[in-house]
């Protein structure tokens, strides 16, 4: 498996940051134990792109938003059975749309982010 952050195979541009986003609670039980969602959620985020890397992000969302679902290469999330280095391949997980925040000399986009979710880990 590639050391690379890929869309359905597509490479993207090489984040500033990428991590795993804490689950909400979505409950508790009535001994006081939380309830999670099953899925998690991963963030990559960019700090100054050109706007040929913001296209590829555009793009990719743009093609796949309305399949529904596609497939990513990530950092493993970390578990006990030792899948916490390296890269790992997960499927049916939903992209959020790109943010892009303020403008460096009208050049170059920053604050960049891309949230990718329902990402079923071991």
């Amino acid at each position: 498996m590639p050391d690379d952050y890929l869309i359905d195979g597509y490479v993207l541009p090489n984040p500033t940051t990428g991590r795993w986003i804490a689950r909400q609670v979505l409950d508790v039980q009535g001994d006081g134990r939380p309830i999670y969602a099953p899925v998690r959620a991963f963030e990559l985020r960019w700090n100054l792109q050109t706007y040929g890397d913001w296209e590829v992000l555009v793009a990719a969302f743009n093609e796949f938003q309305s399949t529904g679902s596609v497939v990513v290469n990530l950092p493993a999330y970390p578990t006990i059975t030792g899948t916490g280095y390296g890269f790992s391949e997960y499927s049916g997980v939903a992209l959020g749309e790109p943010q892009i925040g303020d403008l460096f000399n009208q050049e170059y986009p920053t604050s960049v982010a891309l949230v990718i979710s329902n990402i079923r880990t071991p």
